[in-house]
């Protein structure tokens, strides 16, 4: 005799497709807050019968306090949620008795009995399939950039599944900790694509997971699978690389440096600092993106959005000198032939082409190793606040009005940036202290 726990625990109970009503609200995970003392549990409501009132249900732990992680309490309660909406969406209800449940049972097992078995077979997909599957329902609403990374770390886990013989393993049948064991081993190529032992940065670990996930959850929509297992492996804590902003001495060594060797270098990081963009944001602005007439700027931001950045009067020089209106609205602004023109090439190439040119001025005049073309961004918003707290104004006025330019969300994303960039710093504090160390 079976009991609503009683089939809810059985793992072949994802299978079953009962018909029902809705009765019941969304099965959720409690999770204390991530404190690993606490119960963890899955939690829902289902109508009484005798109020009409969503009533809440006992918790279900069904063993997941045993686990001593996060990752795998997650994973089995996961598990247990999914397993729990297919059987309410189902007709399963903890209010019916034995009689009723075993009802169900003996209905659907004689129904799977009756199923052909190549259609049944047709819902079976291999670990390789099913990410193939996944690639080809995603693909087409992916940017040209995301399409490179996403394309390049599923190549990477597929071969990682064929040399672990995965390759062939029912997608349902693999585990979180097989693809766990991928991510943590990944190592760096070197600059001739020669695989080192050195494993990769934090970041990079991360957006393999990220691009996994993805997939997964593709897979996850389409009811190849109940539930997402790469969600349940947790974030590398990343170190992200500073890009230490320049001292004013050497903002004139560089300008001086770009007039003489490289005027058009100068012109791409004119348009960093005065417009606060990113180098990849210049390198997809075209021509019928600047509106000079009404002083703006129309970029194509990291989120994919479009946003509108005021010209200010020292970048309008600088479009001028460019003589925009003798080009084509969507040619590039900026292209391999110092003039704006078609550029058919990645925007990671884009990128690079700019970068090999700052970096030869960046060896030239020894600058820091933490300092990059984005540093530009840093010093220009560094400058900017100095110059707005100098002239007098409350700190809350001053980010009111910087916010306004570096264009960030709230103030405490602002506060915490110009900490990050040391333009935020705590006043000469000596006179405090009454002792000398």
């Amino acid at each position: 005799m079976y009991n609503f726990n009683d089939i809810l625990q059985n793992e072949y109970v994802i299978e079953y497709s009962l018909k029902g009503k809705k009765d019941y609200s969304e099965p959720k995970i409690y999770d204390a807050g991530g404190d690993l003392n606490k119960r963890w549990y899955v939690y829902y409501s289902y109508r009484d019968p005798k109020t009409n009132k969503l009533k809440r249900q006992p918790p279900i732990y069904k063993g997941a306090n045993r686990f001593k992680t996060k990752a795998e309490r997650y994973e089995i309660l996961m598990a247990y949620k999914q397993a729990l909406k297919k059987l309410l969406s189902k007709g399963y209800s903890p209010y019916e008795n034995f009689k009723v449940t075993d009802a169900k049972i003996e209905k659907e097992q004689k129904e799977a009995s009756k199923e052909n078995n190549s259609a049944f077979k047709a819902t079976n997909y291999t670990t390789i399939k099913a990410l193939e599957f996944a690639v080809e329902q995603k693909e087409a609403y992916w940017s040209d950039r995301a399409k490179i990374t996403i394309n390049g770390h599923y190549k990477r886990f597929v071969k990682w599944l064929r040399e672990n013989e995965l390759d062939t393993v029912d997608i349902k049948k693999l585990k979180r900790r097989e693809i766990a064991v991928f991510l943590n081993s990944l190592k760096k190529y070197n600059k001739q694509r020669e695989l080192t032992d050195e494993p990769v940065r934090a970041k990079t670990r991360n957006s393999y997971r990220t691009s996994l996930s993805l997939l997964f959850n593709q897979l996850v929509s389409d009811d190849i699978l109940e539930y997402n297992p790469v969600k349940a492996i947790q974030k590398l804590k990343e170190n992200p690389k500073a890009h230490k902003a320049y001292t004013d001495e050497q903002v004139v060594q560089m300008r001086e440096y770009m007039d003489q060797n490289d005027p058009y270098l100068r012109k791409f990081t004119q348009f960093i600092a005065y417009a606060f963009l990113r180098n990849v944001e210049v390198c997809r602005l075209r021509v019928k993106d600047i509106d000079l007439k009404n002083r703006r700027l129309y970029v194509q931001t990291k989120t994919e959005a479009q946003e509108v950045v005021p010209i200010i009067g020292n970048l309008a020089k600088v479009i001028e000198q460019m003589e925009l209106h003798k080009y084509e609205p969507n040619d590039f602004v900026f292209t391999n032939k110092e003039q704006c023109g078609e550029w058919s090439t990645t925007e990671k190439a884009k990128t690079y082409f700019f970068y090999r040119r700052y970096a030869d001025m960046k060896e030239a005049l020894k600058l820091d190793e933490d300092q990059t073309l984005y540093s530009f961004k840093h010093t220009a918003a560094s400058n900017l606040y100095k110059s707005l707290a100098s002239e007098g104004k409350a700190d809350e006025q001053v980010l009111t009005e910087l916010m306004s330019f570096t264009r960030h969300k709230t103030k405490s994303q602002l506060r915490k940036y110009l900490r990050g960039i040391g333009a935020s710093l705590a006043k000469d504090y000596s006179n405090k202290y009454t002792i000398d160390f």
